[in-house]
């Protein structure tokens, strides 16, 4: 084999190897902006033609560089695709985690608001004089309010209060349905004690009990301990 069919042959292999490398990076930015199943075909099918061209011009020149050639063909394109494949896995998970963590801060948002909106209505004077039992454990409208309110913080593992975005991404599908469903009860339950309990006392006034001003308190003293 002369000087130049080995020089050929290492051009030919030099060019497969650029090319399946640009093919794969080209692939990874189809798969990073969403790109359709044309653009991943249109993409493929040039590099492919690439390598084929210049595997020919070595098969041509033929000798050991040709074997060569063959292995650079077959090999480089593997890697390429390998390559690509993980860095769209790695998106795609870094893609869920976000979107789930997203969600489970969404759903501390929504439970701590709920909270602040029924402890207002111990120091608010004005909505603690309209509704006077929505505080009171006694009140049929106020314990369903107290139950869904253990619900859900048995449902959300960092406790109500602070929003945990570890806990989120790490939380299962399973968890995410069991808090979303723990936090849409509470919400339903303060709406109907809202207006039972505003029914109620209009024709059952009660006694209102003092109200002192003051700094406005933690979320956590209106979350009932578990049992």
């Amino acid at each position: 084999m002369d000087a130049a069919a080995l020089t050929g042959s290492l051009a030919a292999c030099a060019v497969m190897a650029g090319a399946a490398a640009l093919t794969g990076w080209r692939i990874d930015a189809v798969s990073r902006r969403d790109g359709g199943a044309d653009d991943y075909f249109w993409t493929a099918f040039g590099g492919i033609l690439v390598i084929l061209g210049a595997g020919v011009v070595a098969g041509a020149l033929g000798g050991a560089g040709a074997v060569m050639a063959v292995g650079v063909g077959i090999a480089s394109p593997l890697a390429a695709v390998i390559w690509a494949r993980r860095r769209h896995g790695r998106r795609a998970r870094v893609a869920r985690e976000s979107a789930r963590t997203a969600a489970w801060e969404d759903l501390c948002r929504r439970h701590d608001a709920v909270v602040r909106r029924w402890a207002e209505y111990d120091v608010d004077p004005a909505k603690a004089i309209r509704y006077p039992g929505m505080h009171d454990p006694g009140h049929p409208a106020a314990r369903s309010i107290i139950h869904a309110l253990r619900a859900a913080g048995a449902e959300r593992p960092a406790g109500p209060g602070s929003a945990d975005s570890s806990a989120g991404s790490s939380a299962d599908p399973q968890e995410m349905r069991g808090y979303a469903d723990a936090v849409a009860r509470l919400e339903h339950a303060l709406a109907l004690a809202e207006q039972d309990i505003g029914a109620y006392d209009l024709h059952h006034p009660a006694r209102h009990r003092a109200v002192t001003s003051g700094p406005e308190p933690s979320l956590n003293r209106y979350i009932p301990a578990r049992s």
